[in-house]
């Protein structure tokens, strides 16, 4: 750990402390609270890969400790949640590390300002035990998208949000902001470790009750700690501009038209490329309970030294609710840029995906979930072009009980198909555990 660590430090060790003297003491509410979860897990293929599968059974323990602070004009909380988890596998024990905070300010009655945070230190890039209670920060901070062709390697990531947001009209919106994201890998042989930086603006404008326009421009610099193996930096500059106008046809539907440029620099320019996007859609609310959003175009692909491309382009998205479920769908397709997946043989992909889901509650307090997935992906910078696609399947439960106990657990399935056989693989993984957790102190 302590060689990983040297080499670049955590905002996360920065933000903090910066968080704690800043929050607002007045009118605050402080808790402290803690718990502990006890998880056994099982993973089929920890490898990831086609042939002599190796499998591994996992105890773990997960203490836990937030502080929460709640204010007038101020909101925050610091959690710490190490893992402490025994292998079957290599017969040790090893430590995990997951960290997260967020810290809002109503700086003025016209401002917001925010910052989060999340750090993990793990060899299993699938499993996060404290995602799925942090969906707010997940919107707001973009976790690193590792590729599953890294299979079971120790790392750590580091994922930082800043934003302010000043609106100075109704429904009229000025956002800046600045994520930076670090990959740092335990074997630099093969993996290639970044710090990405993106700053980035957003102008929500509304010009009438009828008229509405959104710009968007995003900067990233990817800095690179390329595998012994390679000679050339991998090293990248991106600009991304985005401007829709929306037009409301009636209080629950309005349409949108849509201009996209996307324009990737690297640092050896061989596989440079620009992107243009036009797309028109809808947005409609067909009640209280049900939404569609749907968006259709064309992404051109020009590429600096290879043949130009072209992609259909789609968002799509549509949400039912009931009073105990809810039933969603998801579509995207287009161009993509896995440049930062921990690998460096991905780069752009034609790809398409399509995502479905529901969540109903049993009964009080037992909740059930299930998702399924598929994605196909077509690797333009790759010498023969592979294709590779990737189902996935997941069933959890959950039962919240005697007021501070909640038992889970998840099945989770992927199967990955890939012209280049090495890649192919299929996975099964199974969690259960349960937890406990109480307030210890408010003042």
């Amino acid at each position: 750990m302590n060689i990983l660590v040297k080499r670049r430090k955590s905002p996360l060790l920065l933000v903090v402390p910066f968080l704690l003297l800043t929050a607002y003491a007045a009118y605050a509410q402080n808790t402290l609270s803690g718990g502990i979860t006890l998880e056994q897990g099982y993973d089929s293929n920890i490898d990831r890969v086609s042939d002599n599968e190796e499998s591994e059974w996992t105890s773990t323990v997960y203490p836990s400790l937030e502080y929460t602070r709640l204010s007038r004009r101020s909101n925050l909380w610091v959690r710490y949640r190490p893992g402490i988890v025994y292998s079957d596998y290599t017969d040790d024990v090893r430590v995990d590390h997951f960290a997260s905070g967020e810290y809002t300010l109503q700086a003025t009655r016209n401002l917001e300002l925010s910052v989060s945070d999340r750090f993990v230190r793990t060899e299993n890039p699938y499993h996060d035990p404290d995602r799925d209670r942090d969906q707010e920060l997940d919107r707001q901070v973009e976790d690193v998208d590792l590729s599953d062709r890294r299979g079971r390697r120790k790392y750590w990531t580091n994922s930082f949000f800043a934003r302010g947001a000043y609106t100075y009209g109704e429904e009229r919106i000025l956002t800046l902001g600045y994520a930076n994201h670090i990959l740092e890998n335990s074997d630099d042989d093969i993996y290639s470790d970044y710090m990405r930086h993106v700053p980035f603006v957003t102008l929500n404008h509304r010009i009438n009750h009828q008229w509405e326009t959104r710009l968007e421009h995003k900067y990233t610099r990817g800095e690179f700690d390329e595998p012994d193996r390679l000679t050339e930096s991998e090293d990248l500059t991106s600009n991304q501009t985005d401007a829709y106008v929306f037009y409301r046809l009636t209080p629950f539907t309005r349409i949108l038209g849509h201009i996209g440029y996307w324009r990737t620099d690297y640092d050896e320019e061989i596989y440079d490329y620009e992107v243009y996007t036009g797309a028109t859609g809808v947005e409609h609310r067909y009640s209280p309970t049900m939404d569609l959003e749907l968006e259709v175009g064309l992404s051109y692909v020009e590429r600096d030294n290879f043949s130009n491309e072209d992609a259909f382009f789609l968002r799509g998205a549509m949400e039912k609710r009931w009073q105990r479920a809810a039933w969603y769908l998801e579509g995207e397709s287009g161009m993509d840029a896995r440049d930062f997946s921990g690998v460096d043989d991905l780069g752009l992909t034609r790809y398409w995906e399509v995502v479905t889901g529901a969540t109903k509650t049993l009964m009080r307090n037992v909740e059930a979930g299930v998702e399924v997935s598929y994605r196909d992906d077509t690797y333009l910078d790759s010498e023969f072009r592979d294709d590779e696609q990737r189902y996935q399947a997941s069933v959890g439960l959950t039962w919240a009980f005697a007021q501070w106990y909640e038992f889970y657990c998840r099945y989770r399935f992927v199967s990955q198909e890939s012209d280049i056989e090495t890649d192919d693989y299929d996975d099964h993984s199974i969690v259960a555990g349960i937890s406990a957790g109480k307030d210890f102190f408010r003042w």
